[in-house]
C-alpha cells in the first residue's frame, strides 16, 4: 500500500491561525471599560451646628401584666366553613 502524503498549504494555514486568534481576541475587545464618574464641587458651603444623637426611651413595667382573652359574641367557625365551600372565582 502506498502512503498518502499531505502537502501543507501555508496560505490556508496562516488564514486559519489568524481567524482563530481573531475569534479568541473578540471577548477582550468586547469588554467595556468602566467609566469613573467624578463630581467636582466648585463652591464651599459651611454648615454650623450640633449633631444630634438619636435617643430611644422605653419603659419596663415591674409587675407582670395579665391579659384576658377576647370574648367573641358570635362564633366564627360557621362563617369560615361557608367561605371555604364557596367557589373562589
Amino acid at each position: 500500500m502506498a502512503e498518502k502524503t499531505y502537502r501543507v498549504q501555508w496560505p490556508l494555514l496562516i488564514v486559519i491561525v489568524f481567524l482563530v486568534m481573531a475569534l479568541l481576541a473578540i471577548p477582550v475587545w468586547a469588554k467595556k471599560k468602566k467609566k469613573i464618574r467624578s463630581v467636582v464641587i466648585n463652591e464651599v458651603t459651611r454648615v454650623e451646628g450640633k449633631i444630634q444623637k438619636p435617643e430611644v426611651w422605653y419603659l419596663l413595667p415591674r409587675s407582670n401584666l395579665s391579659f384576658e382573652g377576647f370574648k367573641l359574641d358570635k362564633k366564627l367557625a360557621p362563617k369560615i366553613v361557608e367561605a371555604v365551600k364557596k367557589e373562589p372565582f
